[in-house]
């Protein structure tokens, strides 16, 4: 009886595994981008924000989130978010951009804002409720956060310019 051998061999570089053959190059970590999180007002803030970060020297490295208010899903709705993060996407088709609606603890404005058509929420509801919801988003590609990070919220300062240089440098 005769036994075949695998064709290929399997060689461990790190964690991950590669067959010969296949290149031995990977992303490097450096090569990822950073993210920048900034709460927005407006459309103001939005295109200071955009235009900011497109000024810095790191700019092809950066990912721009631009959050809302919190629960601003509830209060202004969801087509203002909608309309605010079209614009800057038309605006600075070479920025990396991902706009998050603050839903608040509310999941029926996080569906009103999944309906929109809105493709990254954020709420603060309990884990089974944000479980049910994310299920649904999977529906539509919408991700959604449950997770509320720290970030420069541009309604301190009356002029984001004066501030936004220094936070992507």
């Amino acid at each position: 009886m005769v036994v075949a051998r695998a064709s290929t061999t399997l060689v461990r570089t790190c964690r991950i595994w590669y067959t010969d053959g296949m290149p031995k190059k990977t992303k490097s970590k450096s090569s990822k981008k950073k993210v920048q999180r900034i709460v927005i007002h407006g459309i103001d803030h939005a295109r200071a924000a955009c235009q900011a970060a497109l000024s810095s020297d790191s700019a092809a490295h950066i990912t721009l989130e631009l959050w809302s208010a919190r629960s601003a899903a509830g209060s202004l709705g969801p087509g203002w978010f909608g309309n605010i993060a079209e614009i800057v996407q038309k605006e600075f088709p070479d920025l990396a951009i991902i706009c998050v609606l603050d839903c608040g603890d509310a999941p029926g404005n996080a569906l009103a804002a999944l309906r929109h058509g809105i493709n990254c929420i954020y709420i603060s509801a309990p884990s089974a409720v944000a479980d049910k919801i994310r299920a649904i988003a999977l529906q539509t590609k919408a991700d959604v956060r449950t997770r509320r990070p720290s970030m420069l919220d541009l309604m301190d300062y009356s002029d984001p310019s004066d501030i936004l240089p220094a936070h992507f440098s």
